[in-house]
């Protein structure tokens, strides 16, 4: 079972959702997202970064960020590929359908594809397997 966290922009819920339909078609993939749950109730941003630290970024080890025309702006998307990079996790960028926004800062070159959602479980997969290069590459 791979478990992947997901990070996005909040004015790109809807194509998240789409892109969230894998978990319908694809048995070993689990994802986890605070946007889509919400659950965390509050405007402590301390707490809510421990409780997406915790409880959303921990148990996954793969960081899938869905970029959109302003994802690149999002202080929130920043803040997690930084902790999924500090946590070691394996990162990649897909562009959703008709995106022209810059890559976020912290995603690695030649981690980002565009939108093939017949192609996303093997990119799933080798970015968890590239996630070794990237903590080598950080020394």
């Amino acid at each position: 079972m791979r478990r992947v966290f997901i990070s996005f922009d909040h004015d790109d819920t809807d194509q998240v959702s789409g892109f969230l339909g894998l978990r319908n078609i694809v048995e070993n993939l689990e994802f986890f997202n605070h946007k889509l749950d919400h659950r965390i109730n509050s405007k402590n941003d301390d707490y809510v970064k421990r409780v997406i630290r915790e409880e959303y970024i921990h148990p996954a080890s793969v960081c899938v960020v869905l970029i959109g025309n302003n994802t690149w702006r999002s202080e929130w998307v920043l803040w997690e590929i930084g902790e999924c990079l500090r946590q070691k996790m394996g990162i990649l960028g897909i562009r959703l359908k008709g995106s022209r926004g810059r890559v976020p800062d912290g995603i690695p070159s030649g981690h980002v594809g565009g939108w093939d959602p017949e192609k996303f479980v093997g990119w799933i997969e080798w970015a968890f397997q590239q996630r070794g290069a990237l903590t080598e590459a950080k020394r």
